[in-house]
């Protein structure tokens, strides 16, 4: 596309209906590169409001559709380093933990600590269940207006799971005045690996003018694989399909009322993925048989990830308050075949007197998720501004898990005993919450926003078990909590373009039952939910006739009860622990220093650690010790360059990005913790626009580096060789190219 739009904005939204007119409001931009150096009007709606981001009285970064374009950015790894205050585990594609201001207990955390909100839909589970941490969304970039990444507690407005903060991606609207498409296909390599390829297809239909349309969204994609199995013989074994699509239905029956419905679809399928990257030794972080190599037992390593989201949002101005309704309904149906040989090999092998058995976890997962939000809210510019809002959500879910023995070399099944078989579930998490917010406008210049919420979380679970690893036991188990979260937030407007906020925020996630438990393993019923306060002060300023914008913050998090994982007998379990801590720092910066050159630099500093110790019979921690995967500091630079060739125009840029030292993860026995070597990324892209078509050719990772993203123990003991890491992808080279009409 080619349009002069920096890292962390998004495209001029002119007028006050930013999602009226989509492609309208490209067009404005891509026009408008050629005769402006200012940074343009960014609209969020990170406090469920349509605001200036400068006004926006809390920390929150902004990344456009045409960013994630250029980049080619088609995962949070693509992109999640760009952002002050976001950090990624990754065990591999699909498979990603999102983590803001390091509040993160390690990356087998199976609930979530940020956030995830497609419009005004949330995604995925809120328990622990469903693996709600790890899976992320994946969606076509050019179906993406933009993606707000909220940071600090969001538990006010958006509930549970958001500890840490919320990340949202806002799509492009369908289009009631004209009709409009894109075409676009990609092919790429990976350097020692295989090649890869994303079509996509995007149509805006106005169906009756002004007051119905259309949008319909589709893309295939092959990531490529880079990893091959030297058990097995096989190659690029990472290999992963990703198929989807989105169709909106926009109907706007009068100038007051809009009704939005929208139907989103994700596959991904891969025969390696579950069983990640490479083997490590953890003592020295150097590969065991090389940077692109695995030893893993034939026959496992299948991933699949189905995922379904329904949701129908509707609007209703009345002058003196505005009515919104969103109803949502999600599944997920995941599969996946994991290598447990290191596990209970060597355990087994010896009971069975069986010189080469291979052992697999099995697990399928199944989730029905629906959720029904009411919210009133009045105009905003009046002295006393409220809001309240309603909020109900049922999930149900099964999670099997199931220990399959076989020749590790072929496959071929081997007949033992049953070696265990659970059945999670049904669970059965309910939720109602409640919330209400109220704005003083004080003066012009000061503004004060207090807010709570109350929740009721109820928790029924079943669990059935039976084989040699985990005994015969069927039990059910209850739980329910209340917990209350608040918000304070004054801000001071210097000027337009000045603004001092303060903000005291809290977040929790859900307590529940416990899963995997069987009898003597001394693990708790149930665990409690976790609950943490964020005090942060921040500043936002634009300067040099808005051709520059900086954003400071600054921020100290007190978290108490953190759930941790641990696991005994090759059993994982959840427990509460004590509290932890995250301080630190964020500063951005914008600068369009001339006619079609943008500049950008952000740094992070987190220092996040425990603050006593974990209690005995949890993961070992001391206090003063750091939380795993989150670096000291992170830092990110960029530019991008819009100049003129005749009829066309042309593109290039780039960013580096720094990620630093990381703590892996807490081990289950008193030993000094592994730490992952800092690393960085060099992104470089170069493109022309000839026409309605945009060619571009670029390069991820341009420097080749290995940097490990995470890393996990493959044997009985947290601290013995080998374990299992997975690393960044290496170089790519990719060249698309894509038609508008």
């Amino acid at each position: 596309m080619g349009l002069a739009v920096p890292l962390c904005s998004h495209a001029e939204v002119p007028g006050e209906n930013p999602a009226a007119a989509p492609d309208q409001a490209q067009a404005n931009a891509k026009s408008k590169t050629s005769d402006t150096t200012d940074l343009g009007t960014v609209i969020v709606t990170a406090n469920k409001r349509e605001e200036r981001l400068q006004d926006v009285p809390m920390a929150v970064s902004v990344l456009s559709e045409t960013t994630l374009d250029r980049q080619s950015a088609n995962s949070f790894a693509d992109y999640a380093t760009q952002m002050p205050g976001l950090n990624t585990i990754s065990s591999g594609q699909g498979w990603t933990q999102l983590v803001l201001r390091g509040i993160t207990s390690g990356s087998h955390q199976p609930n979530a600590t940020v956030g995830t909100y497609i419009d005004d839909a949330p995604y995925g589970s809120s328990t622990i269940y469903a693996a709600g941490s790890m899976l992320t969304p994946d969606i076509d970039p050019n179906d993406i207006e933009h993606i707000e990444v909220l940071r600090g507690p969001q538990g006010t407005l958006y509930g549970s799971n958001t500890l840490g903060g919320l990340v949202k991606f806002v799509t492009t609207a369908p289009d009631t005045t004209q009709a409009s498409g894109r075409l676009g296909f990609e092919t790429n390599s990976v350097t020692s690996g295989g090649d890869g390829y994303n079509a996509h297809a995007t149509f805006n239909v106005p169906l009756v003018e002004n007051k119905l349309a259309l949008r319909v969204n589709a893309y295939t994609r092959t990531d490529p694989g880079y990893i091959d199995n030297v058990n097995t013989g096989e190659k690029e074994v990472n290999e992963a399909k990703v198929r989807g699509g989105r169709a909106q239905l926009l109907w706007t029956p009068t100038e007051k009322t809009s009704v939005r419905f929208s139907a989103l679809a994700q596959n991904l399928s891969s025969d390696g993925l579950a069983n990640g990257g490479i083997d490590i030794d953890p003592n020295t972080m150097k590969p065991v048989y090389g940077w692109d190599k695995q030893y893993r037992a034939s026959s496992t390593g299948m991933f699949k990830v189905k995922y379904r989201l329904y949701d129908l949002s509707i609007k209703s101005d009345f002058d003196w308050a505005t009515l919104y309704s969103t109803t949502s309904y999600g599944t997920l149906r995941m599969n996946e075949t994991l290598d447990m040989t290191s596990l209970f090999g060597p355990l087994l092998n010896g009971i069975f007197g069986i010189e080469n058995g291979g052992y697999a976890e099995v697990q399928p997962i199944s989730l029905n998720k629906v959720t029904q939000e009411f919210r009133l809210q009045s105009p905003e510019n009046q002295p006393w501004a409220w809001r309240a809002g309603v909020f109900f959500t049922r999930e149900s879910t099964v999670d099997e898990q199931h220990i399959t023995s076989f020749d590790a070399s072929t496959g071929a099944p081997i007949a033992l005993p049953t070696l265990g078989n659970v059945s999670l579930g049904p669970a059965i998490f309910k939720e109602y919450a409640g919330y209400a917010d109220l704005t003083w406008h004080a003066t012009d210049k000061l503004s004060i926003l207090v807010g709570a919420r109350y929740s009721s979380d109820q928790t029924t679970y079943t669990q059935s078990n039976d084989g040699l690893l985990i005994g015969n036991a069927t039990f059910t188990t209850r739980s329910s909590d209340h917990p209350v979260t608040f918000l304070l937030n004054p801000s001071y407007k210097f000027s337009d373009d000045l603004m001092a906020y303060v903000r005291i925020a809290s977040g929790f996630r859900p307590g529940g039952a416990n899963v995997g438990v069987p009898p003597g393993l001394g693990a708790p019923l149930t665990f409690d939910p976790d609950k943490l306060v964020n005090y942060e002060a921040g500043l936002k300023a634009l300067m040099l006739d808005h051709r520059m914008e900086v954003e400071l913050s600054a921020f100290y998090i007190d978290w108490s009860k953190v759930q941790l994982t641990t696991t005994a007998g090759g059993i994982s379990f959840l427990s509460n622990g004590g509290k932890a801590v995250s301080q630190g720092l964020e500063a951005s910066w914008r600068y369009n220093a001339a006619r079609g050159l943008t500049l950008w630099a952000n740094a992070t500093y987190n220092d996040a650690k425990l603050a006593q110790d974990n209690p005995p019979g949890s993961v070992y921690g001391l206090d003063g010790d750091p939380l795993p995967y989150v670096p000291k500091w992170n830092a990110n630079i960029g530019a991008d360059y819009n100049f003129p060739m005749g009829s066309w125009s042309g593109f290039f840029g780039g960013n580096f990005s720094y990620i630093g030292r990381r703590a892996a993860e807490f081990n289950t026995e008193p030993s000094p913790r592994f730490y992952l070597p800092s690393y960085n990324n060099i992104n470089i892209y170069a493109g022309a626009n000839v026409g309605n078509w945009t060619i571009k050719l670029y390069a991820k990772n341009l420097a080749n580096k290995r940097g490990i993203t995470s890393v996990w123990p493959e044997t009985q003991s947290s601290i013995a060789s080998p374990f299992n890491a997975t690393v960044q992808t290496p170089r790519t080279i990719g060249i698309s190219a894509s038609v508008d009409f």
